[in-house]
């Protein structure tokens, strides 16, 4: 990937940027909201009044004697027009243009608004299709900066063509080339994950954990059927049907979020494709990845599957699981050989690690040993987590800032835990009980290797591990 791409030089809309010349403010493209939009953006609520209505119908003619019920109906009908004639106005009232290096969203009815993106700003152009979109051909085109997913920029919705042909075009431009009207770029398959292991793997991941709250339920109605207690056997029962609506919940969602999971790589950076019934194309561009975790849940130990999660500029992380999946599953030695890939060739297993001193295990008896920290000239990597196990990899060059705190206990034990500050996501690395002196040395050392690391430039491997 690329090291020296501008990452967290801005966020949000730069209004007041640099002066663009005189050529460059005519509109070169004017595109406006699809016109089936307004069915689309009120998709839910459409489809929950046209249930209701149908219930209410239903009951009507379940009824001896009576008619239907005009005013329920005449009320949801009229929350429909609402809801569509919101939709007509906001397709009417908003439109946007691409000008040179800028996309520009107006919109407004009463009160206009005018948002400018500078492409060089981006972070990722992604094309989603939510299921009620996805029905009439359409989707989302989401822009997001350095900033968080709150500031990103949404254009709901255009055609699927048009919407792949702006995400090429505003890929193209962020690069400062000017490829107006740029096609799609190649790209070249890197990973896909088999259906079958991924269920597999949602199914030991979800139900592992919830499996003791599920089994509440037969322990007390054994209970209450030994006692005689058919309240207790009627909250068993309630349990079991509860938690297990739970769990198949829990499942579908992750399953159907995360179908047909595939990463291919482009020009452009890599592309994620996901979705069963929504679905989701997101690209990374180079360097945009700030910091990479490796997850094995203790039900995967045994079969030596873990995870892949990111930390990306511009994307909120937690809040948002599936902007910060890498690979949902896959065997823990290809991931850790798919992380040094896009690091440019790291070998992750030939970084020495170190564990805390002795004495760090009357802060943490039981994790202490699985604590460990090492780096080289291009990566720092923690490993941690006695049960689940999890390595954090931060490359040099990303390093937000590096700090050293040290609680009550540690001052007294002579420890300290360094912190590497990376962009909000689900990696938080972090070398934690340390010796004093020895969590300063680390300290310095890792401020002067991102120092020394952005000044370099280093490339990925050729071509992806298989």
């Amino acid at each position: 990937m690329d090291s020296e791409s501008p990452v967290g030089r801005g966020a949000g809309y730069d209004v007041a940027g640099p002066v663009i010349p005189e050529a460059d403010l005519l509109p070169e493209e004017t595109f406006r909201l699809h016109p089936l939009t307004p069915i689309a953006l009120g998709g839910r609520i459409l489809g929950v009044l046209v249930v209701f209505a149908l219930f209410s119908l239903a009951g009507q003619k379940a009824g001896e004697g009576s008619g239907p019920n005009v005013p329920a109906l005449v009320v949801y009908a009229a929350l429909a027009v609402l809801v569509v004639v919101r939709g007509l106005v906001t397709v009417a009232v908003t439109r946007y243009h691409l000008l040179g290096g800028e996309l520009r969203i107006e919109s407004g009815l009463l009160r206009k608004q005018s948002k400018r993106v500078r492409l060089n700003r981006v972070q990722s152009v992604d094309v989603l299709e939510p299921f009620a979109a996805r029905i009439f051909g359409l989707a989302e085109v989401k822009v997001t900066t350095a900033g968080t997913e709150r500031s990103a920029v949404r254009l709901r919705y255009l055609s699927l063509p048009v919407a792949q042909r702006l995400r090429a075009d505003m890929l193209g431009r962020s690069k400062g080339g000017g490829d107006e009207g740029a096609v799609e770029a190649p790209e070249r398959p890197v990973v896909a994950v088999p259906h079958g292991l991924l269920v597999r793997a949602v199914l030991l991941e979800m139900v592992s954990w919830r499996l003791v709250l599920l089994l509440l339920g037969p322990v007390l109605t054994v209970v209450g059927q030994q006692n005689d207690h058919r309240a207790a056997s009627g909250v068993g029962i309630a349990l079991i049907l509860w938690f297990g609506f739970l769990i198949l919940h829990a499942v579908w969602r992750r399953v159907t979020t995360l179908w047909d999971f595939s990463v291919t790589e482009s020009p452009d950076g890599l592309r994620i494709r996901h979705g069963l019934l929504s679905t989701s194309r997101q690209t990374v561009p180079p360097g945009r990845i700030q910091a990479i975790l490796i997850h094995q849940p203790l039900a995967w130990r045994p079969f030596g599957w873990a995870q892949v999660r990111m930390n990306v500029a511009g994307y909120v992380g937690n809040s948002n699981a599936k902007s910060t999946m890498l690979l949902p599953v896959a065997n823990r030695k290809y991931a850790e050989s798919l992380v040094g890939w896009l690091l440019g060739g790291i070998d992750l297993e030939a970084v020495g690690l170190e564990r805390p001193p002795r004495r760090a295990a009357l802060r943490s008896p039981l994790w202490w040993r699985a604590q460990r920290v090492g780096s080289d000239e291009h990566v720092f990597v923690a490993r941690h987590g006695l049960f689940a196990r999890t390595m954090d990899v931060v490359p040099h060059e990303r390093t937000q800032s590096v700090r050293l705190t040290a609680g009550p206990l540690q001052r007294v034990l002579a420890l300290a835990t360094v912190h590497l500050d990376s962009t909000r996501g689900p990696v938080k690395t972090r070398a934690a009980n340390r010796d004093r002196l020895q969590a300063r040395e680390l300290l310095d050392r890792q401020v002067d290797r991102a120092r020394r690391a952005r000044l370099q430039r280093w490339e990925p491997m050729s071509s992806p591990p298989r």
